[in-house]
């Protein structure tokens, strides 16, 4: 095998490995978290994963004991208990900036992605002549603002014709005119 062959494999693997651990280094999405708040997501990242192990295994075999004993109460009861078990370590691991962080980041990019979803189905709507949910949202804001807008202008016009009444009155005497 040739030297320069060998250096440039050890050269390749390097960089996969640095970017590998750039892509696993919270530091490289989440800049603004401090030295103790990465250490801390890398302590309960492992303890989540050797608690979900846990969880797991118990789970497994609580199920296999109830389903030897063809209990379906008991199976249900085993199912419940693992479920709470790992609701509880989810519970207790979100508590984490990182993951919050990561959290938040994943629902920023759902919900651009959810828009641009939509927009695009529009615009084939549109395209195809036919009516998306965004131009029924604009038509019954703008029956909305029109209906208010009509209130409002009504509102006037009893207001102008109560003092036009008040107004004749006043000129035939005192008599109520309705």
């Amino acid at each position: 095998m040739d030297a320069r062959l060998l250096e440039e494999a050890f050269k390749t693997a390097k960089t996969f490995n640095e970017f590998f651990l750039a892509l696993i280094d919270p530091r490289t999405y989440y800049k603004e978290l401090d030295e103790e708040e990465i250490q801390e997501f890398y302590s309960s990242t492992s303890k989540l994963f050797f608690e979900l192990n846990r969880a797991y295994w118990g789970l497994m075999i609580d199920l296999t004991q109830a389903l030897m004993k063809g209990d379906a109460d008991a199976v249900i009861v085993a199912i419940s208990r693992g479920m709470e078990r790992i609701e509880a370590i989810y519970s207790e691991y979100m508590n984490n900036a990182v993951v919050s962080a990561i959290v938040n980041a994943v629902n920023r990019v759902y919900l651009r992605s959810l828009q641009n979803l939509q927009n695009f189905t529009s615009a084939i709507l549109h395209a195809m002549g036919m009516v998306s949910r965004k131009d029924v949202i604009a038509l019954s804001e703008a029956y909305v603002d029109l209906k208010g807008d009509i209130k409002k202008e009504s509102r006037k016009i009893r207001e102008e014709l109560k003092l036009l009444r008040e107004e004749l009155g006043k000129i035939r005497g005192g008599s109520n005119v309705v």
